[in-house]
């Protein structure tokens, strides 16, 4: 008895290929964008490693590469599936990439490093008893550079998962 049903559909170029090359792309426009909002000035600094600008520029990121694989494939011939697939390469090398950046602009500037965490505890402390504030305030205290292109990191690929439904569409 089959319970599950096998689903195959053709695959008409190399997503992986194009996927690693548009996410590097992606990664560092992520990253110079970061740096040109936070040398900007004191209005648009980023208080967050993830926020509205990388997001925009890794769903730019995502339409534009997945418009330009369409258009190197004979006939433009291509599935969602591939579309799918390329926007979760696009999505994970780029995130890897801008964390790896922010973990280095981090090390260099280290004002925002204490921005963030200023950010950060500004949201804690406006809700929770006092013990349980001291206690996340010391820990995001202690967070480093690596910490925060970490966390900049694994937030922009959570999010590019569901940027990439609408990249693919």
């Amino acid at each position: 008895m089959r319970f599950l049903r096998r689903y195959s559909s053709t695959i008409y170029g190399q997503y992986r290929i194009f996927g690693v090359r548009a996410g590097l792309i992606t990664g560092a426009a992520m990253a110079v964008a970061m740096i040109l909002a936070r040398l900007a000035g004191e209005q648009t600094q980023p208080s967050a490693p993830e926020n509205y600008i990388t997001d925009a520029v890794m769903l730019v990121g995502m339409l534009f590469f997945a418009y330009r694989y369409r258009q190197t494939l004979p006939d433009s011939r291509v599935t969602i599936k591939e579309l799918m697939l390329l926007g979760l390469w696009i999505g994970f090398v780029a995130s890897a990439l801008y964390g790896l950046l922010l973990w280095a602009y981090c090390a260099i500037d280290t004002g925002v490093v204490t921005r963030f965490a200023e950010a950060r505890l500004s949201i804690m402390s406006a809700s929770g008893d006092a013990a349980r504030v001291a206690r996340d305030t010391a820990l995001v205290q202690s967070y480093t550079a690596a910490d925060w292109g970490f966390i900049g990191g694994v937030r922009s690929a959570v999010g590019s998962i569901l940027m990439d439904f609408v990249a693919a569409l």
